[in-house]
């Protein structure tokens, strides 16, 4: 598949995942966003849409619940609102995945495998040291609550990996392999205990889905 296909693939999952979700009615959406909105939004946070992604959003903008929150859930809105959230919430938002894999490490995780080198005793040196690491790792956007995608890399096309991960500190888990499948998993088949196709090594995230397995 050549980069302007993978593109068009990439940009048609997510306008059927839009659908999908429009069709269940899980959640308020409004008109899609704008190219112009687009452009405002990756140049405020440095971010870069992955094509799956902006078909998704230029498709439908969630922008939270079809109903109440139920008995034990948070009553945050579990959708970023693009075009008008609170900018200091969507960049705490942003900073998540690695803050809190930071906290793991803060209270003794460590990558496996040796990649980070050898662990300082000291805590405040071990998230120091993988700080620098995280530094090169591809950038999460949210989605939705935990679930991220990531984001293109500047100046590319293609983003690196189009499946949907869920993450929490270091708890990484394969939600789907592109957002199709994803709102299948989330809102159309909740709690089926089927087994999902674990992503192709091109759908894969660098570095996240590996704490994924």
């Amino acid at each position: 598949m050549t980069g302007d296909e993978a593109v068009r693939d990439g940009v048609r999952a997510g306008e059927r995942a839009a659908r999908r979700l429009a069709e269940l009615g899980v959640c308020v959406l409004e008109p899609g966003l704008s190219d112009a909105e687009f452009d405002r939004i990756e140049a405020e946070y440095g971010i870069v849409f992955a094509p799956g992604h902006r078909g998704f959003l230029a498709a439908g903008l969630p922008v939270g619940r079809a109903a109440p929150p139920e008995e034990g859930e948070s009553p945050r809105n579990p959708w970023p609102d693009w075009r008008d959230g609170d900018p200091d919430v969507i960049r705490e938002w942003l900073g998540w995945p690695v803050e809190e894999l930071l906290f793991s490490v803060e209270h003794g995780w460590w990558l496996p495998g040796g990649r980070w080198g050898h662990r300082p005793a000291d805590p405040a040196e071990a998230v120091a040291a993988a700080r620098a690491a995280l530094a090169s790792v591809p950038t999460l956007i949210p989605l939705r609550g935990h679930r991220y995608l990531a984001a293109a890399g500047a100046g590319k096309a293609v983003a690196p990996g189009r499946a949907v991960l869920s993450v929490v500190g270091a708890d990484t888990i394969h939600y789907g392999r592109d957002l199709a499948e994803w709102v299948e998993r989330e809102f159309g088949d909740p709690g089926s205990d089927r087994a999902w196709p674990e992503p192709a090594a091109g759908d894969r995230v660098p570095f996240w889905s590996d704490l994924a397995g």
